[in-house]
């Protein structure tokens, strides 16, 4: 299981639809920076699959890149808030969804994960 940050200098990209930079994250913590080959959802969200990524954090994420990355069975955690560092840490810890790592002034109910479709 491999995770997935967008990222923009060394933080959560505030804008996964446009963020260039991805951290593929292994469950023993290590990680390397790539950059994203392609900037349409389909690229996008084809790249992180053959990178065998299971979940994307990121910060805001339209329907259309979501969509196209739950369709390849890779799930969304968005709305996030973080150094790159940090959300490393609260994935690793399972502390990913806690409030503080909200993105400023996001009461949205998008802000749980959105499950990859089975």
């Amino acid at each position: 299981m491999k995770l997935a940050i967008s990222v923009w200098n060394e933080r959560v990209a505030p804008v996964f639809d446009v963020s260039e930079r991805c951290l593929i994250v292994d469950r023993d913590g290590g990680s390397r920076a790539l950059s994203f080959p392609g900037s349409a959802p389909d690229e996008k969200a084809e790249f992180l699959e053959r990178c065998g990524v299971s979940t994307l954090v990121c910060g805001a994420i339209s329907s259309e890149y979501e969509e196209s990355l739950l369709a390849r069975g890779i799930e969304t955690v968005p709305f996030v808030a973080a150094s790159a560092q940090e959300a490393i840490e609260a994935w690793l810890c399972g502390s990913l969804e806690l409030d503080r790592f909200s993105m400023p002034g996001c009461g949205c109910p998008r802000r749980r994960r959105c499950r990859r479709k089975e």
